[in-house]
């Protein structure tokens, strides 16, 4: 996307009063986002929800202090931003109802072309519970999946600090500003997964933690993961707002079971009753995703011959490898083509890539082996 039309997202993104059902109507009647700036005041009034103070603070933002700010801001803290015309904006996110029309990313953006599972829980999480989500976070992690969660305490910070610790690594999603790091003991995590991983927001970078800012982020949280893994919640915990959006965008929900008289475990077994999937370990995750048989600890592969993998496949994986060639064909254009969804293809890309059949050439392209 050209830097000048992103410079339009942010300016809507900060103009107050603006939430994503409001910058939806103005982006589907102007046409672009740069047509909601060259909009008259009476035109912006006529969009249903639009006051006569938010037009004027759309024909006023982007020569405000704040904006210019933002801009500076941005370039000094080598800070990315992505819209969803975005090459990079990951495909899953875009996928769902309300993706976000603003991210601001800190890292290694080439983490967003892996495959991505969420662990969340609860924040006043037990040891065992932390101990678990380190562990099977660390796990997935060795298996080359990013693992995504909340930045919050307790469980998600023991998720992070395990992704860390394999080549999957980890992307944090904030309810706050980038630049306004929350919870504040968690620094040096946010600058540690600024190396390593991707600390990410919707959030304007000065965006203080508000309550309402935290089910938006969880909605990002669920979006951009093939499952979410629940590994402690209460049972009025916001983990299950995760898993009920999970839900909602046709993503998978793991649970972690926990003895009957925990207060921790009662969301969890609650989820599980209600048709969650039971996790023990990873594998149970893995298998899930139909890729148990050809991941190693390492990433390697089993091999297998190709006739034998073939047998085993799928109708969705079958009809993908057939529109592979030796031309390297882009991730969007095989969701086009294919009519799947995007976590569909993406599920079934990896399972294909770990039978040693196809291979990822250059970014979210991919060919089919010979043989």
């Amino acid at each position: 996307m050209k830097h000048e039309q992103k410079k339009y997202y942010i300016a809507l993104n900060m103009v107050s009063g603006v939430g994503l059902v409001l910058a939806k109507k103005l982006l589907e009647r102007f046409s672009c986002v740069k047509g909601v700036f060259e909009a008259s005041t009476a035109s912006l009034i006529g969009v249903p929800g639009i006051s006569a103070r938010i037009a004027s603070d759309i024909r006023n933002i982007l020569a405000s202090d704040e904006f210019n700010k933002e801009i500076r801001d941005i370039n000094n803290e080598g800070i990315q931003v992505l819209c969803p015309e975005d090459v990079l904006y990951p495909a899953l996110l875009n996928e769902i109802y309300d993706p976000p029309p603003v991210l601001y990313l800190k890292g290694d953006l080439s983490l967003l072309d892996k495959t991505t599972i969420s662990v969340v829980g609860c924040r006043r999480a037990s040891f065992n519970g932390l101990q678990l989500s380190g562990r099977i976070s660390s796990d997935l992690s060795r298996r080359g999946i990013c693992v995504v969660s909340g930045f919050a305490r307790g469980i998600d910070t023991a998720a992070h600090k395990g992704a860390l610790k394999g080549p999957g690594s980890t992307v944090a999603v904030l309810g706050s500003g980038l630049k306004c790091v929350y919870p504040p003991e968690n620094k040096g995590l946010f600058d540690e997964i600024s190396r390593h991983g991707i600390v990410m927001s919707e959030f304007p970078l000065n965006t203080a933690p508000h309550r309402g800012n935290f089910p938006r982020r969880n909605r990002i949280i669920s979006g951009m993961s093939l499952g979410v893994v629940v590994v402690e919640a209460a049972q009025r915990s916001g983990s299950l707002i995760t898993a009920n959006l999970a839900l909602s965008q046709n993503r998978d929900v793991f649970a972690m079971p926990g003895a009957a008289n925990s207060v921790n475990a009662k969301g969890t077994n609650k989820l599980i009753k209600e048709g969650a999937k039971l996790v023990e370990n990873v594998d149970d995750i893995i298998e899930e995703l139909n890729v148990s048989a050809y991941i190693q600890e390492k990433g390697g592969r089993q091999a297998q011959e190709p006739a034998a993998c073939r047998a085993n496949l799928n109708t969705q994986a079958k009809q993908l490898l057939q529109f592979l060639s030796s031309e390297p064909m882009h991730i969007d254009l095989l969701i086009k083509t294919s009519c799947l969804s995007a976590a569909c293809v993406y599920k079934n890309l990896l399972d294909l890539q770990l039978r040693g059949m196809i291979r990822e050439v250059e970014g979210k392209r991919f060919i089919k082996k010979e043989g």
